[in-house]
């Protein structure tokens, strides 16, 4: 009997290990997740958001990409909401361990850090990512609130994306439509490859330029005989000698100071005289510009002529008035519209010149008839 009870209390002592050796490996498991603390406490810090988008109660929550925490409640807002959208709709309440890296949490998280709600993967679940904070912010105590910063969600891209596969549709749509217009020939493209008389003369021209390359290899015509002909090339070589010569000897010309292009730029006395010459167009330019203003002014018999307004209204005053003249004599009106446009007096004056003629050669004929002398004595 002691035996056998001494064998039950090694079974349960046996048990009892094995129990308390899987707890530890649970509490093991649980502490390095994160999702147990056994040293320390958490502080809590709240945001709020206008979409949740599938997260949920103990979803992961992180600082730049690493594990700090997780989503210990999601409350709708005490406050009715002004519209569907409104920032403030959902409260979320995170646990955050209370040491981050040696620093309190605090000092990571501050009140410029936004919690973004971002996606684990393609079909992973939502978590909660924290920009960190820095300087120009205040720390977050526990209890405290952060901004949120609302991103697309996968629901949004997807119906972004269902427009952009429609659009694709349209253009598959468009290039299929196009691919059958140049397959039947249609349109410019078209043409170009379904016509065989474009392959026929674009062939010709293959041929004919082809020609026009061993005309001009063979050194036949003009074009053969510029690419061929050493003559050519041995005159154009002296152009080019004769050329140098003459550009050798200008250059000696200038050092020297002779010839005409050497005096130009060597000559002190010719530098001179362009130099007063030049002085003598600015001093002319400068009494110029000085006669333009007095005109401009109205000062001298020029100016007022274009300045005065009262010799104006003369000048056209005087103007109209020989229009009027000119008009009455176009007419016939007057004296010397008469003398213009009468004919009577110009058969008059004619007759007149006429007689004039006659009297005049009857007078060198016989002059006798028309003088005569008469002697008186007393």
């Amino acid at each position: 009997m002691p035996q056998k009870k001494q064998q039950t209390l090694s079974e349960l002592r046996v048990g009892l290990l094995v129990i308390g050796a899987f707890a530890i490996l649970l509490l093991a498991i649980f502490a390095v997740s994160g999702d147990l603390r056994l040293f320390g406490r958490a502080m809590t810090v709240k945001t709020y958001m206008s979409s949740i988008d599938g997260l949920r109660k103990g979803a992961e929550v992180r600082l730049s990409g690493r594990k700090i925490g997780s989503v210990k409640e999601i409350n709708f807002s005490s406050e009715i909401p002004a519209d569907r959208n409104a920032p403030n709709l959902i409260e979320v309440v995170m646990e955050i361990d209370s040491n981050i890296s040696g620093r309190p949490a605090g000092e990571r998280i501050r009140s410029d850090s936004l919690a973004v709600l971002k996606s684990a993967g393609v079909l992973g679940d939502n978590v909660i990512d924290i920009t960190p904070g820095t300087l120009s912010g205040q720390p977050v105590a526990d209890g405290g609130q952060i901004p949120s910063l609302a991103q697309k969600s996968v629901g949004d891209i997807i119906n972004a994306s269902q427009q952009a596969v429609a659009n694709l549709n349209a253009i598959s749509g468009d290039i299929k439509e196009m691919t059958n217009d140049l397959r039947e020939g249609k349109g410019s493209v078209g043409r170009f490859l379904n016509d065989e008389a474009f392959y026929v003369n674009l062939n010709k021209t293959v041929l004919q330029a082809e020609s026009l390359v061993e005309a001009i290899r063979t050194g036949n015509g003009t074009a053969g005989q510029l690419v061929s002909n050493p003559q050519l090339y041995n005159q154009a070589n002296e152009t080019v000698a004769q050329l140098k010569r003459l550009t050798d000897q200008v250059n000696e010309q200038i050092l020297a100071g002779r010839g005409t292009i050497g005096r130009l730029l060597k000559d002190e006395d010719i530098y001179n005289r362009a130099n007063a010459l030049v002085g003598k167009l600015d001093e002319t330019s400068a009494r110029l510009e000085r006669t333009m203003a007095k005109i401009e002014r109205g000062e001298g018999n020029v100016g007022k002529l274009i300045n005065d307004e009262k010799l104006y209204a003369d000048a056209r005053d005087a103007i109209e008035t020989f229009r009027l003249i000119s008009a009455r004599l176009e007419r016939g009106e007057g004296t010397a519209g008469l003398l213009l446009k009468d004919e009577r007096l110009y058969n008059n004056v004619n007759n007149v010149s006429a007689e004039v003629t006659k009297l005049l050669y009857d007078f060198r004929q016989n002059p006798k008839k028309y003088l005569s002398i008469k002697v008186a004595l007393f």
